[in-house]
This record gives C-alpha cells, structure tokens and sequence, in this order.
C-alpha cells in the first residue's frame, strides 16, 4: 500500500518554536531507526507556513532543514519579527486617529523585519528543485482572504503530481496552485489584529488558522494516507490565568481578556479537534470492520493519524515570561487589561530566545516520550 504521509503543522506565532522541538526529536527517532523521512506533503499554517518553507526550501534533507530550524528559533529575537519601539506603535495610533490620507489601522505591529528574517532564510527558488528532486510531492500553505470571508490553500507541487488534485473546492475553502513567495508566509502568519494584512493579487490575507476549521483537510486533498501533526496547545491548557476570588476580572472582562479567549479559540482549537474527529471515524471503521468483514469493500477507508502536542500550558509558561516581552508593548497590554489575563497573546508574540529554547526542550522531550506511538504509526498501514 501506498504511504503518502503528510506532515501538518499549525499555528500560533512564538509557539511555532514547540514544533521544531519536535522536529528536532522526530529528526533523531528517524535517523536512529535507520528510516527515511516519509513525508510527501508538507502543510503549514500561521507559525507552522514559516517552518514549512523552511523544510521545503533547504538545500538539503529533512535533517539538515531540521537542524537550521533548531538554529533558527533558538537564536530568534522580537525585533527579527516585528518593531516594537514607541516610534512604530505612534505611528500606527497616529494613522488611525488623522484618518484622511493616512493608513488606515488595521493592526498592532509592524511586521516589515519578519519579511526581512523570510527572505533571509528561505530560498524559494529551491522549493520545486526540492520537489522535483522527489525530497517530497506537494507544499501547502493556508492563509485566509479577508476580501471573500475563505480559506484559501497556496499549493505548489512537483510535476508528476496529478493536476486534478489541485481541482477541489469547498464551502468558503479552495485550492489555488502558486509558486510560493515570502508573501504567502506573510499572509498565512499574519496573527489577526496583531501582525497587518498582506496582499496577493490585490486582495488582502490573514492568518490561515481564521475559518480553518478542518486544516487536515487541505493534505488530504492533495492525497494523503497518513497524517503527523503537531499541535501547539496543550490538551490541559486553560487558555488564561485562573481568576482570584476577590477579582474584579471574575465580575468584568477586559478587552485583554476578550482578545485573550477569542484567540484562543480562533488559532488553537482547529487543528486538535480535527485530528480527534479523524481518530474517531478510524475507531468506528475498527469496529463496523470487526463486526462485519464485507465492510472493507465499501468506499470508506482507515486515515492513520497521530497528533504531538505540548505536555505543559504553553500560556502559563509565556505568563511567567512576560518581563521578555518589550516594555512598550507591556505597556500598551497592560492599558487594557491585566498582563496576567494575555497570557495567550504573550504566548505569540514571545519571539525571544530563552522562551523560544523553553519551547524546543519541551517539544523534543514530548516526541521522544512518544517514540513508541511515532513507531507505531509510522509502520501502520495506510489505505489507498
């Protein structure tokens, strides 16, 4: 049987370090076990598009992609992301309250240096050499079109793929085939009312994660069998600080607060759920299976899958880290609520490098501490 295993990876601004903790352990259970890397699909979304376009546009294997990542994020700063300096946050405040000929507000930060670090890192002329050269089939990066309310998934792929594959259509989701561009990473990470906008062909992107309610689905279009997916948030995560009794907080919610919880269920429930759904069926298919062996023959099928998330609240750790963030934008938080009810939002605008390394150990430690579920899976039959 055919192994067309796609590797899916979310969203989640800073968080997108916890992946390449993964990564990185998945890298060594590979190389250890003396198997090849078996992803033919690489799908990214948010964080996950810019470690995406890292893995497929190395000049070199899955390893090498892997460890440049491990560099990448272990060395990370804020001002590598976005400016945070009062100058660029006046400016912004200042387009918004003239109005007229100035630019209109449509997010926090400016994130000019993200392009920079993008370009910087990634050599997208190597993205159809990497797929001709078979390192895999097909690159999927999802971002959200804020002009037509859809998902919409940029996918290049190598020439031998069937190009009726790339022919599907959803409700408020579609396929477009693209030589992918930093632009489109941009888009896709673009975190909602925190990074801006960016424009492809005339119409504005946003963060993939919006309306992305079955962000496996875009892999399994393209032809995928297997799915490993790495979440970035933990399945005993609160999504905020627990309010003391005697809190005017437990009485009114603060816009903090607000923007808190609607990020929360915006960018980190999606991609969990759709994998407890696949799951779910795959438990049903068993069972209908063993009661009745003339089921295989009928058109439904087994879709492996297996999700690697954080063993700890990455909110509550970015909570204990909030001296990292840059003092002006502590002080912009704090003007609407309390630092301690952001710890979602702290959690993805983190990019510093000590809560970047916090999140790689522990990505690292969970994927060997699954190391028998990742063997498993790996060697489970796909269906075709």
């Amino acid at each position: 049987m055919n192994k067309n295993t796609a590797l899916v990876l979310s969203g989640g601004g800073a968080r997108g370090a916890y992946q390449v903790g993964v990564l990185q352990g998945l890298s060594e259970i590979l190389k250890k076990e003396k198997i090849e890397p078996p992803f033919r699909i690489l799908s990214g979304t948010s964080a996950g598009a810019i470690n995406t376009a890292k893995l497929a546009s190395t000049n070199g294997d899955f390893h090498t992609a892997v460890n440049e990542l491990v560099q990448l994020w272990s060395k990370i700063k804020t001002d590598q992301v976005f400016k945070a300096d009062i100058i660029s946050l006046n400016t912004l405040g200042l387009g918004a309250l003239l109005g007229g000929k100035q630019k209109k507000f449509n997010s926090i930060l400016d994130t000019e240096p993200l392009k920079n670090l993008i370009d910087k890192n990634c050599d997208f002329k190597n993205v159809q050499n990497n797929l001709e050269k078979g390192l895999f089939d097909s690159v999927i990066i999802t971002a959200n079109n804020y002009s037509r309310n859809s998902a919409v998934s940029f996918i290049q792929t190598a020439s031998r793929v069937n190009e009726k594959l790339l022919k599907w259509k959803e409700l408020r989701r579609k396929a477009v085939h693209a030589q992918l561009q930093s632009e489109h990473i941009l888009a896709s990470s673009a975190i909602p009312m925190l990074f801006p906008p960016i424009q492809i062909t005339g119409e504005p992107y946003g963060d993939g994660c919006v309306r992305n309610n079955t962000p496996c689905s875009p892999s399994i279009r393209m032809g995928a069998n297997k799915l490993l997916v790495i979440g970035v948030r933990s399945a005993n995560s609160t999504g905020g600080a627990p309010l003391k009794e005697d809190s005017r907080a437990i009485h009114e919610a603060s816009m903090v607060r607000i923007l808190n919880t609607l990020l929360n269920a915006v960018m980190l429930d999606s991609v969990e759920q759709d994998v407890h759904r696949i799951q779910r069926l795959n438990a049903l298919y068993d069972e209908a299976t063993t009661h009745n062996m003339h089921f295989k023959a009928t058109s439904l099928k087994k879709l492996p899958a297996i999700c690697i998330s954080p063993s700890q609240d990455i909110g509550e750790l970015a909570r204990t880290k909030a001296h990292h963030v840059p003092r002006i934008l502590r002080m912009t938080i704090s003007a609407f609520g309390e630092l301690d009810e952001a710890s979602e939002i702290l959690s993805y605008l983190l990019f510093d490098s000590d809560f970047c390394k916090s999140l790689i150990d522990m990505g690292h430690k969970d994927c060997l501490n699954q190391k028998k579920e990742i063997l498993n899976f790996l060697n489970e039959e796909a269906y075709d």
